[in-house]
């Protein structure tokens, strides 16, 4: 079986593919409606991540959306993912931006505690060694 692509792959996948895109918005002539909504390629973000084309557009539009969708202030719905026909298949870049820095910030503090247990355990490991051998 193939290794599932994690939030955070799939979402760094995006950010690192389309954050160029996102600087580059047009504010003469813009080539989008809204400089925060990237049109996104799921078939290349889907290759990139080695999963079919479908897991990619529903883990966006079931998970994603429904995760980190939110109402604002006035009570608009601020979406993580749009598949609109106007606007076609887009992220909320600086939604993913913020999402990704926190999946981030959670993935090394995980990588830390973890690191922090090895260590102890290890230093157990010794200390019982070095104390039946001595």
């Amino acid at each position: 079986m193939k290794k599932i692509p994690t939030d955070l792959e799939i979402l760094t996948e995006i950010y690192n593919r389309y954050q160029d895109t996102f600087r580059a918005y047009a504010t003469e002539e813009p080539d989008r409606i809204a400089r925060i909504r990237v049109p996104i390629d799921i078939a290349e973000v889907a290759e990139e991540v080695g999963v079919d084309e479908d897991m990619v557009f529903g883990r966006l539009y079931y998970h994603f959306n429904k995760k980190y969708s939110y109402r604002d202030e006035n009570g608009d719905r601020i979406t993580f993912f749009t598949s609109l026909k106007f606007e076609g298949m887009s992220v909320n870049f600086p939604l993913v931006a913020s999402v990704l820095a926190d999946l981030e910030t959670e993935n090394m503090k995980y990588k830390t505690a973890i690191s922090l247990a090895t260590g102890a355990i290890s230093m157990s490991v010794i200390a019982l060694a070095l104390s039946l051998f001595a």
